[in-house]
């Protein structure tokens, strides 16, 4: 069998980095991706990333068909609630493989190859607990699991029913989701949080890192200012970043970056580099050809970033149009 899939369905134009995410996929063979989508772009996939064309109306009829209660999926967005359905929905697409996933495409992939070995999935049913990226076990059981009732609810059918986002697919505002349901059957989960999650909150880079279940008032944290002077980097299908502590250039590695909401800039010769550098809110060549803790202060880390100011002008018209609505 082959070993991991990840299933993505995305009705729409992709954004303008769609290619260096394909670019991040490819050097991850191990590894395949499924993507459903209506985009007609003449984008050159990988050997391991497959398009199935689909449009949102047959994607709305293919998840009726698999339930009998009445679904409003009314539009796209709402997708989210139902990737932990995947396994179910698409069923028929992943029987070669031992585990599948889902993830977004507003992401940079990392060494998935060396980080998500056959020997440490095996330990698990379920990894990680966002909706960015989540796998599990490819079995039967597992992918019915968010069936089971929990705490005396069947909260899928309620998601179902719901034309709003409920969060079922990951820890965020409530424990009404489907890591809790496989937590609740005592499933081995593994939750550590090994992304790069980029805030939305902030025009610097800034990790938001989950930090457990336990936390219920606070599930996520941002990180101390020290690190805004991080440089972040794609090397090779390695993605880290470098930082100075103590007088010591330190690196942490990373299973994929996602940049939620983030408008970036791409440069098109960014995808014939081994190397490149990841800036608020740009792809960029690195200056040097390795860095050092000589060079480290003269590399430039920040562009011109108007991200927050993005996410407030949206909000406020969000807002605009909700009281449109009402009245």
């Amino acid at each position: 069998m082959k070993e991991l899939c990840f299933i993505i369905p995305y009705f729409g134009c992709f954004s303008n980095y769609f290619l260096l995410f394909l670019k991040t996929c490819c050097l991850n063979n191990n590894f395949d991706w499924l993507i459903f989508t209506d985009d007609n772009t003449n984008y050159i996939y990988p050997p391991n990333v497959h398009k199935i064309s689909m449009t949102f109306f047959e994607c709305q009829k293919l998840v009726q068909s698999k339930f009998e209660c009445n679904v409003k999926l009314r539009n796209p967005y709402k997708l989210c609630d139902l990737k932990p359905m995947y396994g179910y929905i698409f069923e028929e697409y992943i029987k070669e493989y031992r585990y599948w996933g889902h993830c977004d495409t507003d992401m940079l992939m990392g060494d998935l190859n060396g980080i998500l070995t056959k020997n440490f999935l095996d330990k698990y049913d379920k990894l990680f607990c966002l909706g960015h990226m989540t796998i599990y076990r490819n079995t039967t059981e597992n992918n019915r699991i968010f069936m089971s009732e929990y705490n005396n609810r069947y909260i899928y059918k309620e998601v179902l029913e719901t034309p709003s986002i409920c969060w079922f697919d990951e820890e965020w505002n409530n424990d009404y989701n489907i890591n809790r349901i496989f937590i609740s059957q005592n499933k081995s989960v593994f939750n550590t949080d090994l992304s790069l999650n980029i805030s939305m909150s902030h025009n610097d880079f800034r990790r938001t890192k989950y930090v457990g279940v336990e936390n219920t008032t606070a599930p996520y944290g941002y990180e101390i200012e020290k690190k805004k002077e991080a440089l972040y980097l794609w090397d090779n299908g390695q993605l880290y970043r470098l930082y100075i502590e103590n007088g010591i250039l330190k690196r942490e590695n990373f299973l994929y970056m996602h940049l939620q909401k983030r408008v970036m800039k791409l440069n098109l010769s960014i995808l014939q580099m081994d190397k490149f550098k990841i800036v608020p809110d740009e792809f960029l060549p690195l200056e040097v050809e390795y860095v050092t803790i000589n060079n480290f202060q003269k590399i430039k880390k920040r562009g011109h970033s108007w991200h927050t100011q993005r996410i407030l002008k949206d909000r406020i018209i969000n807002k605009i149009h909700k009281i449109l609505h009402i009245k």
